[in-house]
């Protein structure tokens, strides 16, 4: 990793790396310790060095557990200085001074994590100022991000992990769906309760926490007119219903920071629908062309492209000849996946192709095409995580039973 690192930096002729956050909010400080948990942390990233960690006093023993060099922030003064400044920015200011005369920073800085943006900004026009030797600059493309694109064996190996456990959350949910019945069209338990959307995201979460799963962001529930909704999340006091369009989309990640995964099935419960039926064939023909299209060397647009030109020809409006469309096929593609829900490669359309979004070996991405009519109450998108092996080709991470119907069985 740090060699990589290295070869990143050292082609956008990068001296330093600062990055600031805590290992379960900030990607790139999970990246480089290994999520050990920390609650904030600067990491310093030399080429040809290992990391250099500044933590507190209370977590040097997750520190130590990190691999990185490591200092404590109250060697920098932090506690003396603090006493005699009641600005946090400026705390700051005196530390990053002190470590950088201590370690000989100079050149081509630049900066990465969580931080408001205003108080960055000003911290870091005082660190011009207060410290000439050091430019900061902006690294285009980012080079954590670069690095963070690719996923190694272990990586993937993490990824395995938190896809079968969220597989196994999922599952529940199906066989507590399956055990209900139909009564005049409301999926009902054997008690005659309806299964309400909040109490299938319920169900889901507890699910979640007992195998160590966190939902940072709303499941996605949505029946009828809001499945045709991308990302309509559903009304808790909704009741499942019987023959409707449902999109389910869930993408948890590990607790404390670490990697996700995304799924999305879509089905109608009990009963078919010819709409949706149709609906469901062509999105699920179109992911199965992407991902046998999809190999190392093939740039990410192109396969946005062949889903555009696939569902064009079957008559539905795309993003490619009606940007904007909100019926159709309206968003890209897919998305890379690993310490962000979101990050690169992403599989969008682009008339000057960004090479972060060519795949390579060890790219780990979302295949996810749908079909949306919110005016019909129709809604279809099927999603799978997808891989490039070393010899190039793609794979789907964590296979996952598809179905149009979720059948009734109690």
């Amino acid at each position: 990793m740090i060699a990589a690192i290295s070869k990143l930096m050292a082609e956008q002729e990068l001296d330093l790396l600062w990055i600031s956050g805590a290992s379960h909010e900030c990607p790139e400080v999970y990246y480089l310790t290994g999520g050990v948990p920390l609650t904030a942390a600067w990491l310093l990233v030399r080429p040809g060095k290992r990391p250099l960690l500044v933590h507190g006093q209370m977590e040097r023993e997750a520190a130590a557990a990190s691999g990185c060099t490591t200092i404590d922030f109250s060697a920098l003064g932090r506690e003396q200085i603090a006493r005699g400044e009641n600005d946090p920015l400026a705390v700051s200011l005196a530390m990053f001074v002190r470590l950088a005369e201590r370690e000989g920073f100079s050149g081509r800085m630049a900066m990465h994590g969580l931080a408001d943006p205003g108080e960055a900004y000003h911290l870091l026009k005082a660190i011009k100022q207060r410290l000439p030797q050091l430019r900061v600059v902006r690294d285009m493309p980012p080079v954590m991000e670069t690095s963070r694109a690719t996923k190694d064996s272990a990586e993937l190996k993490a990824m395995r992990s938190v896809a079968s456990d969220s597989q196994a959350c999922i599952q529940r949910v199906f066989d507590t769906i399956r055990a209900c019945h139909d009564s005049a069209g409301v999926v009902v338990n054997s008690g005659g309760e309806p299964l309400t959307v909040g109490r299938v995201k319920a169900l889901l979460r507890s699910s979640m926490a007992e195998r160590n799963l966190l939902e940072t962001h709303e499941t996605i529930l949505g029946q009828g007119r809001e499945a045709g909704i991308p990302h309509a999340s559903g009304a808790d006091g909704e009741p499942l219903r019987t023959g409707v369009a449902t999109v389910f989309d869930v993408f948890p990640c590990r607790s404390g920071g670490g990697y996700f995964f995304d799924i999305t099935r879509s089905f109608t419960i009990g009963r078919t629908d010819p709409g949706f039926e149709k609906l469901y064939s062509q999105v699920y023909d179109v992911q199965q062309r992407a991902i046998e299209r999809a190999a190392a060397g093939v740039h990410a647009s192109e396969l946005q492209r062949l889903a555009c030109e696939t569902f064009e020809s079957s008559g539905h409006p795309t993003v490619l000849g009606n940007p904007g469309t909100t019926s159709g096929y309206v968003h890209s593609l897919g998305h890379g996946i690993g310490l962000e829900v979101h990050e690169a490669p992403f599989l969008r359309l682009q008339d000057t192709p960004d090479e972060r979004n060519r795949l390579n070996p060890g790219s780990v991405f979302t295949v996810e095409p749908g079909l949306y009519y919110p005016e019909r109450g129709q809604g279809v998108r099927i999603e799978d995580v997808v891989y490039i092996t070393e010899s190039g080709s793609a794979e789907v991470l964590a296979p996952f039973a598809k179905f149009s119907v979720l059948e009734l069985e109690g």
